[in-house]
């Protein structure tokens, strides 16, 4: 349990960062309105795949996994993930028909992340972030927007990884049941628009579906089905019934990055998030009730590996 003071302390240092880019934000306040087009980038989710693609199965890589990484992996769902799970059944179920994608991928990496991740200190951070950019317009909020891809694209090219530093930078922040990245709901909402066939949302709309059920679950099949589609088309690979693979990439991002690192006939290696999922995801489709896909069938005991 963390001592009392150190979570006033977690406290007070989350109020002086927020408080902190709120300020920043009002400094731009005067600046000249940005096109949409600075905004937002047209990530592909498209559906259609190449044929004769090399499937993935099991848990890839289990055995390299730190012994610290498969013990964690065998962490027992929680009853706040199985409840979720038995709650929002249908709406998991109907979005990831929407972006083709596996369900049991979708509803695993949310119990992932109530089992693995989320503490009461992201419910805090969430509830601030919220109450600081809410009180932004959307001009303001869409030039801060366009601000901070700009210098993430320049920090990108010159070798440096701002997702190292991801607590003093609120937006790369992540939100929701799914914990998706405001930055990548941002740039993706255009397919997500298209393919949910609705009028694309605003920053201020995106910010607000995040932390939603049925939102969250839209961005998370949207970035899920970008995973699959890069690496079928860029390293002949499917990945699109292995959720444990689908949900490593989902953590670690960058999928694009990561398939042309892949020669033809290699295959990926799950993080302990990944084969978290994939070790549970028979439970995962139960609660579900949908069919646990054929190259999820692994062993139940982490022990046991693939």
């Amino acid at each position: 349990m963390i001592p009392r003071r150190s979570r006033r302390l977690a406290f007070a240092v989350l109020v002086v960062i927020l408080l902190g880019v709120a300020l920043l934000a009002l400094v731009w306040l005067r600046r000249p309105s940005l096109p949409a087009s600075a905004l937002y980038d047209e990530l592909p989710i498209e559906a259609e795949l190449p044929a004769r693609l090399v499937p993935v199965e099991g848990n890839p890589g289990w055995e390299s996994l730190p012994a610290e990484e498969q013990k964690r992996a065998g962490t027992a769902m929680t009853d706040t993930a199985r409840d979720w799970l038995r709650r929002h059944r249908t709406e998991v179920v109907a979005v990831a028909r929407a972006f083709d994608v596996s369900p049991v991928a979708l509803g695993g990496i949310v119990a992932a992340e109530e089992t693995l991740l989320v503490g009461r200190m992201d419910a805090v951070g969430e509830r601030l972030f919220l109450t600081v950019f809410r009180a932004l317009r959307e001009q303001d909020l869409e030039r801060w927007v366009a601000d901070q891809e700009r210098a993430y694209q320049r920090e990108a090219r010159a070798g440096q990884a701002l997702e190292r530093d991801r607590v003093r930078t609120p937006y790369l922040w992540t939100l929701g049941p799914a914990q998706v990245s405001f930055r990548l709901a941002v740039r993706i909402e255009p397919q997500v628009a298209a393919t949910m066939d609705r009028p694309r949302r605003d920053v201020k709309q995106v910010l607000e579906a995040l932390t939603t059920v049925p939102g969250s679950l839209e961005y998370a099949a949207a970035l899920l089905a970008q995973s699959r589609g890069a690496y079928a088309r860029i390293a002949g690979l499917d990945i699109g019934d292995n959720p444990g693979v689908l949900a490593t990439l989902y953590h670690v991002g960058a999928p694009t990055v990561r398939a042309r690192r892949l020669a033809i006939g290699q295959v990926p290696h799950v993080n302990f998030y990944g084969a978290w999922v994939n070790l549970h995801a028979a439970e995962v489709a139960e609660l579900l009730n949908v069919p646990l896909p054929a190259k999820a069938e692994v062993r139940a005991s982490p022990s046991a590996g693939p």
